[in-house]
């Protein structure tokens, strides 16, 4: 599922897996950011269970020092993985830990916390919940209802989504 409500859509995707700004190392390199208003709701991926949430910083900018204050949530999904999703708005987390969540379900809003150019959702998965777990590739599955194609896709930077 498309991690941001697609009514509020389309997103750009500004980076993706690789990406020359901040997607060039393990820990983010399979990583994508979606250009959103602050504010965007965003949802679940897939089903699972909240094992982490971050929602107290308030910086924003590309200043270093601003590389580790960002405000996050983590989803343990079914097939084991951990979807983290990065730069949300603080106090917008409406799940918490320990919490099931189910596809699509909101989890908070749409931020620029932390070491950011702009407003966007940074999305990355990994196989564990260590810091310093090196992300790998996802796909994200195209929804019929929103999309005329079924399927899934690896966003691409440069192009609109969903």
């Amino acid at each position: 599922e498309f991690p941001l409500d697609p009514c509020r859509g389309p997103f750009l995707c500004s980076q993706g897996f690789g990406g020359h700004f901040t997607h060039f190392f393990a820990g983010t390199h399979h990583a994508v950011d979606f250009e959103c208003p602050v504010g965007t709701p965003v949802v679940a991926i897939g089903d699972g269970v909240v094992t982490n949430v971050r929602d107290v910083n308030v910086v924003t900018g590309i200043h270093g020092s601003n590389l580790f204050k960002w405000n996050s949530v983590t989803v343990k999904m079914h097939d084991g993985n951990y979807a983290e999703y990065v730069h949300i708005q603080r106090g917008s987390v409406c799940v918490e830990v320990g919490q099931a969540v189910s596809t699509g379900q909101l989890l908070c809003l749409s931020g620029s916390v932390g070491f950011s150019p702009r407003p966007h959702l940074h999305l990355q998965v990994t196989r564990d919940a260590t810091d310093s777990a090196p992300t790998i590739p996802f796909r994200i599955k195209r929804s019929s209802e929103h999309v005329n194609e079924t399927g899934s896709y690896e966003p691409k930077a440069g192009f609109l989504y969903p």
